[in-house]
């Protein structure tokens, strides 16, 4: 394999995970969950922002969240991926009763810059992602050159209303 073949085959295998959570101890729990998918072979966390308290969307009466976001690699396939994380939810108490409601821990695959799904199990790059301030404040900070559809990130968060209720903590994790 030649060096541009490996630098492609890591950057194809990046992936950019949010999580947030807004039951129980959520900074213990965030924290738990990255150290849970550290522990499968095929993942490694390559980068990680700060925890963020951010204030809920889509079903706005609820607790407050704590939010932040990852950078993987992943040497199986998307899909598996999607699966590894539905199941590290499940293994920290996650239930789904309501759409947007309360969670213990949400794995949300959110960006690869290589690959693209629109299936009912995965859709990639998310959906809602560049809507969202809880997702791109974090992102900006480990990645504040990030480009989506031609527009810079930072760009994009002024761009949003709520971007100033994403408050940045010192929480270590």
């Amino acid at each position: 394999m030649t060096v541009y073949q490996m630098l492609n085959s890591l950057k194809r295998n990046s992936y950019i995970i949010s999580l947030g959570s807004n039951m129980g101890n959520s900074a213990e729990i965030l924290s738990g969950s990255v150290r849970t998918l550290n522990q499968d072979e095929r993942l490694r966390v390559l980068k990680k922002s700060s925890l963020y308290k951010t204030k809920p969307w889509g079903l706005t009466e609820q607790a407050v969240f704590l939010n932040a976001v990852i950078e993987v690699s992943w040497t199986g396939e998307p899909e598996e991926l999607m699966e590894f994380l539905l199941q590290v939810e499940k293994s920290f108490g996650r239930i789904r009763i309501r759409h947007w409601g309360p969670r213990t821990l949400d794995l949300d695959m959110i960006y690869n810059s290589e690959i693209e799904s629109n299936t009912d199990f995965l859709k990639l790059p998310h959906p809602f992602f560049w809507e969202r301030p809880f997702v791109l404040v974090p992102l900006e900070e480990i990645y504040p050159d990030f480009v989506f559809n031609g527009e810079g990130i930072h760009q994009r968060i002024l761009e949003l209303d709520g971007y100033k209720d994403v408050e940045k903590t010192d929480i270590a994790w």
